[in-house]
């Protein structure tokens, strides 16, 4: 699990709804690296639980993660 800033609400005048940072697995962070020219990840970092603990993409938790490796 990643803690990252992802692409939003660019129409909003909130910076906080134009790059929201949320939790995200490491195959859904796998998944968008492939997607070069799609990617909504701007940037990543260490998990933090303060931003949930549930994939903002696919939904699965980080105890759930814990338990596939």
């Amino acid at each position: 699990m990643k803690t990252c800033v992802i692409f939003g609400d660019l129409s909003s005048d909130s910076a906080s709804e134009n790059y929201s940072t949320v939790s995200i697995c490491d195959d859904c962070v796998d998944e968008d690296k492939k997607a070069k020219d799609d990617s909504q990840i701007v940037s990543m970092g260490a998990y933090n639980p303060n931003f949930g603990d549930t994939c903002e993409f696919c939904g699965k938790t980080y105890e759930e993660e814990l338990q596939e490796n």
